[in-house]
């Protein structure tokens, strides 16, 4: 009872944190399955049940120092708007309090039940780049295995009956994760032995990523051999899940086959402590009452930072000409990137020398869940525009006056003509590619009562001559802008 006391007042009291979980699983179909995590955990409670009656509850101090720490985190997941930091330490606490109120051998009773818990986090969508890599990677392998020529620019694929495009659909994000949540389940429901559940749960991590390859491979082939008469409408999505549905099958069939009595025997717990279990509850409320003080602390807190921060205009100045710059129009395809949310926006063009670059400043202050800088959301080109895709990405080093700083590099394919993007935050004065990086500068930022100005600096050019002329075109043109750049964020940070 105490134990699901402590999971009701912590989803309770972060109630804003739980309804942002809430929100992102009736939206995306990758995190459907969190509504059914709370469930789960109950049931896994109560089937404990037997197991909790004979184990001693005594409190633990040091785990109160736990549930602080976890509390702390998610203030700073507030503070810099990272919602899955957020919510991962909102979830850490009830594993933090139960220990404290309750003690290490319930904890330790109950801890594959608590850890599962976090899977109502939608997390794991910084892991779609790289599967969707792997996936084309292998796609393209397999394809050429099968005598069909293939050309390859980023994630596209043309093939001599079609054009294929891997998106984010095709990660197999939701597999992945899918799979892995069951997979855990089902080695604790059916294993008893550690090294049978690890092996399933590692089986159900490698088993989906390797079907989705498959499942890739499979829906070209079929539009290829068929002359793209079937798997490229509806039927691209059906087709995928029935092949994966009849893969986990097979996997869990097989995992069946080597499955022990996961319900544990009474005789196996220890009875020692039975005779002391009706002063218990008596002895936890002390502990509890502490365990609530700590929890209510942070939402307070972070209700007085709100109270405090400025919410006023920001008004971001047009940057000026430099190093023989000059102001101009024209010359540049229409793109815009795909952010949204910020407080304001800047397009300027500038020419030299017959080069012609543009330059797109978003800029975010006072951020929340809503409108907040980095996000997944917030994309220089989304796999789902129509009229650009990605032709290849990178990291470079930019020098500007003996200071170096990283700038994502990348090139987009529109329908006749190609651009070359840097792009890289701006975090009140410091300059970095990694949205990590970033994050941190933000808290840096926060802390030191300066607010949580970030920018998205973008600079194109277009590139259809060739990647090399284009990258020294936008090397030179942000070496001899950045400091106007600089200072025209800093005056819109702190007017």
């Amino acid at each position: 009872m105490i134990v699901v006391l402590l999971l009701a007042w912590v989803l309770l009291l972060y109630l804003p944190t739980t309804l942002s979980m809430i929100s992102i699983w009736g939206r995306s179909e990758t995190f459907a399955h969190g509504y059914v995590v709370i469930p789960i955990f109950l049931y896994l409670l109560w089937r404990e049940r037997e197991t909790l009656a004979n184990v001693e509850r005594t409190r633990c101090l040091p785990a109160l120092l736990g549930v602080a720490a976890a509390g702390a985190v998610w203030y700073i997941g507030e503070l810099v708007s990272a919602a899955v930091v957020a919510q991962m330490a909102m979830m850490a606490m009830i594993p933090f309090a139960v220990w404290a109120t309750l003690g290490t051998r319930v904890v330790s009773a109950l801890w594959i039940p608590l850890a599962f818990l976090f899977f109502a986090v939608p997390f794991g969508d910084f892991l779609v780049p790289q599967l969707m890599d792997w996936t084309a990677d292998f796609t393209v392998a397999a394809i050429k295995a099968s005598g069909v020529p293939v050309y390859r620019e980023g994630n596209n694929l043309q093939i001599p009956s079609g054009r294929w495009s891997v998106v984010e659909a095709c990660s197999g994000i939701r597999y992945l994760i899918a799979s892995f949540m069951v997979g855990c389940l089902f080695a604790y429901l059916s294993y008893r032995s550690t090294s049978r559940r690890i092996l399933f749960i590692v089986a159900s991590i490698l088993v989906p990523i390797v079907a989705n390859w498959l499942r890739a491979y499979m829906i070209v082939m079929l539009g290829h051999l068929s002359g793209n008469r079937i798997a490229v409408g509806v039927d691209h999505l059906v087709y995928g899940w029935v092949f994966f549905g009849m893969v986990m099958a097979l996997m869990f069939w097989i995992g069946t086959r080597w499955s022990e009595d996961g319900i544990p025997a009474a005789s196996d717990i220890a009875p020692s402590a039975v005779s002391r279990m009706t002063a218990a509850p008596a002895r936890a409320w002390p502990m509890l009452v502490a365990v609530v003080a700590v929890t209510a602390m942070w939402p307070a807190l972070e209700a007085y930072h709100q109270r405090a921060a400025r919410h006023d205009n920001v008004e971001l100045p047009r940057i000026s000409a430099s190093a023989g710059w000059t102001a101009g129009s024209g010359g540049l395809p229409e793109w815009r990137p795909d952010i949204a949310g910020a407080n304001a926006e800047l397009r300027q063009t500038f020419t030299k020398d017959g080069r012609v670059v543009g330059l797109h400043i978003a800029f975010f202050r006072d951020q929340t869940k809503d409108s907040k800088a980095i996000t997944s959301t917030n994309e220089l080109v989304h796999t789902s525009n129509a009229n650009w895709t990605q032709a290849g990405t990178d990291t470079v080093e930019a020098n500007v006056g003996g200071k170096s700083f990283s700038v994502r590099s990348a090139e987009f394919a529109g329908d006749r003509r190609r651009i070359a993007v840097w792009q890289w935050f701006w975090v009140n004065g410091h300059e970095t590619s990694s949205e990590y990086l970033a994050k941190f500068y933000q808290l840096l930022s926060v802390m030191q009562g300066r607010g949580d100005p970030v920018a998205w600096v973008i600079a194109y050019t277009p590139a259809d001559n060739g990647m090399p002329s284009a990258v020294s075109t936008l090397r030179q043109f942000t070496g001899d802008m950045r400091a106007p750049i600089d200072a025209a964020l800093t005056q819109a940070a702190h007017p």
